[in-house]
């Protein structure tokens, strides 16, 4: 019962009373029967007990009546909600992935057979409005892989930022801003106009899902874009520390090939991703594939560097959600300041919507491998879509909000007058 004193059902009118504080302007409600407690038994109403207290009194007296324990509010809760779903069911969204423009679009061909077979969600194109978006089986130009097609029906593809989960995925060429620049990564000819174009159109969308609180995943070189819209960089890595013998591929079976390295993973607790990156027993794999470069730069031990600090307790806007070992110490090329000896995985976002950058592929974890890595990378993208499921969906409310508040006769006078309200109105009706 909490904040509530009284249950005062009235004549024909059951409600809620409360006790009135004394005094003149009050003198004309008073005027009724006075509400204390005996009066509310006297009328067959509630009362709680003081605050703080659990039970409260009824009118057919004896003992207080208890409350439900905590076991029983829990699964009252569980029930509510399933009811709540099921009257209201939120709409499953498609993952929208900014393409990945190659020659041939092999690698967004990748992004989203692999995102499809393992979230079993369709996906969708956001790309640049100069780009014509290619998808290729790898098949076609390598031997020995996948010549099939797309499980589902064709991405639809769009130069505007879609719906739901915004995935950025990697590809062959680092951020401008990576210290050392890998000259091995450095998009020429052709690629770079290309790549400019995808940089160009990524951190279009990112600006924008930061503003529209959206929630956004990065994979790997992805999740480097994500830290630079946050203001952050990366810096290499030694070789042989990170990067795999030979990156993953679909094999003519359609399934993942499992030739990727893989090195420990440590996933800070209290996190997002500790929550999201379970197998079904509720354990956290403690290896991952691996397959880049670079990582996140730190400027100092737990502190990405240039993402900036928020908020009143100052802190930066992104943290560090997991870390892999490493087989050199530290694994950072041209180094020389102390810095932790497990390079940055995993980090996200402390408030809002959730933002997270991982530097291994979940996607990239099909049949035939281990079934606690299947289930707990699975989960993870699972988690990261039903937040961009969410996110339609409370756009779609504050859409439905604007409506009705356009309607100014449906207004009552008070909030006609309430400058807040009229601000909060305006703003949904954009």
């Amino acid at each position: 019962m909490g904040h509530r004193k009284y249950d005062d059902p009235k004549p024909q009118q059951p409600g809620f009373a409360k006790a009135r504080p004394q005094g003149r302007a009050y003198a004309r409600v008073l005027t009724g029967p006075r509400t204390t407690r005996e009066a509310v038994l006297a009328r067959g109403g509630i009362v709680a007990g003081h605050y703080g207290m659990p039970g409260y009194e009824h009118a057919k007296g004896g003992p207080p009546m208890p409350v439900r324990p905590p076991a029983g509010r829990r699964e009252k809760s569980r029930q509510v909600s399933a009811q709540l779903a099921a009257a209201h069911p939120i709409k499953r969204q498609p993952i929208t992935i900014t393409h990945r423009e190659d020659a041939h679009g092999a690698g967004a061909f990748w992004d989203h057979y692999t995102t499809r077979s393992t979230t079993g969600r369709h996906t969708d194109i956001s790309h640049h409005g100069l780009v014509a978006p290619a998808l290729e089986a790898p098949g076609v130009k390598n031997t020995a892989q996948y010549t099939g097609t797309m499980p589902g029906r064709r991405p639809s593809s769009t130069t505007g930022p879609g719906s739901g989960l915004l995935l950025i995925t990697g590809g062959n060429v680092g951020l401008d801003t990576e210290t050392p620049r890998n000259r091995d990564h450095v998009a020429k000819d052709g690629a770079l106009v290309r790549h400019g174009q995808r940089a160009s159109h990524e951190r279009d969308l990112l600006s924008q899902a930061q503003l529209t609180g959206r929630p956004v995943l990065g994979i790997c070189g992805g999740s480097w874009r994500v830290l630079e819209s946050y203001g952050g960089s990366t810096r290499g890595v030694k070789p042989k520390t990170h990067q795999t013998k030979k990156m993953p591929y679909l094999t003519t079976k359609g399934v993942v090939a499992k030739v990727a390295s893989t090195h420990g993973l440590e996933v800070t607790r209290g996190t997002m991703l500790s929550g999201a990156f379970r197998d079904d027993n509720r354990q956290t794999p403690s290896q991952v594939n691996t397959a880049h470069w670079a990582v996140a730069e730190e400027e100092s031990p737990g502190r990405l560097k240039g993402v900036p600090a928020i908020g009143r307790d100052n802190k930066p806007a992104l943290r560090i959600s997991a870390r892999g070992s490493t087989r050199s110490d530290p694994p950072y090329l041209k180094k020389t300041e102390k810095v932790p000896a497990h390079s940055v995985e995993a980090f996200e976002t402390r408030h809002g919507a959730p933002v997270m950058g991982i530097q291994w592929h979940p996607e990239a974890y099909g049949t035939g491998f281990d079934p606690s890595h299947s289930q707990a990378n699975k989960r993870l993208l699972n988690w990261m879509a039903q937040a961009g499921d969410a996110y339609e969906a409370r756009r779609e409310t504050t859409a439905e909000f604007g409506r009705w508040m356009g309607m100014r006769r449906l207004q009552p006078a008070y909030l006609a007058r309430n400058r807040a309200f009229q601000v909060a109105r305006r703003n949904a009706r954009r």
